[in-house]
C-alpha cells in the first residue's frame, strides 16, 4: 500500500516537472529572440482585435462592428541579422521589416527607420515558446477614429 502510494506521487511529481518544462514562455527577450530566430518560418494561427477572435483555423471570424482582417500575414521569418519578413496571403513578394531585442521585449518596425518609434509591435517574453508566439500593437489604422488592440498568434511551421 505504501509503495503505491509513493509511486502515485512520484508519478505525479514527474508529469508535473515534465508539464513545466515543455510550456515555458521565454524568461527574456535574449531567449526569446533566440526563440524566434531558431524556427525556419511561423505560421498564422490567429488574429485577435480588442481580444476577440477575427481569424482562427484557417479561416475568418465576422465580428460585428469590429474591423476586418481581409489582408495578413500567413507566414513570417526572422533572422539573427535583424531582419523579419512575412508574406501576405496569396502574395509572392515579401514584406520586409526589423526587428530588434530591447531589455523587456522584442518590437518588429518599418525597415525604412533606424529606430523603432510608433506603429511598432511588441513580442513580450511571455509569450514566445519554442512552438508558438503572438505579437501585438495598437492602431487607429484598422478601424478610426477607435483604438484597436491586436494580437497575431503565431505556430512553428512543421
Amino acid at each position: 500500500m505504501l509503495t503505491r502510494k509513493i509511486f502515485a506521487a512520484l508519478s505525479f511529481f514527474s508529469l508535473f516537472v515534465i508539464n513545466i518544462g515543455c510550456n515555458n514562455a521565454a524568461g527574456d527577450s535574449k531567449e526569446a529572440s533566440e526563440i524566434l530566430v531558431g524556427g525556419e518560418k511561423w505560421i498564422i494561427k490567429e488574429i485577435d482585435a480588442n481580444d476577440a477572435p477575427v481569424f482562427k483555423d484557417g479561416k475568418l471570424v465576422q465580428q460585428f462592428g469590429g474591423p476586418s482582417f481581409e489582408r495578413y500575414m500567413e507566414n513570417v521569418k526572422f533572422t539573427k541579422d535583424g531582419t523579419f519578413t512575412g508574406y501576405f496571403k496569396g502574395e509572392t513578394k515579401p514584406m520586409t521589416l526589423k526587428w530588434k531585442t530591447n531589455d523587456t521585449n522584442i518590437t518588429v518596425f518599418s525597415a525604412d527607420t533606424n529606430a523603432a518609434k510608433g506603429g511598432e509591435w511588441t513580442i513580450d517574453p511571455k509569450d514566445v515558446f519554442k512552438d508558438s508566439f503572438s505579437m501585438k500593437t495598437q492602431s487607429t489604422a484598422y478601424n478610426y477614429p477607435q483604438m484597436t488592440r491586436v494580437e497575431l498568434k503565431f505556430g512553428k511551421a512543421k
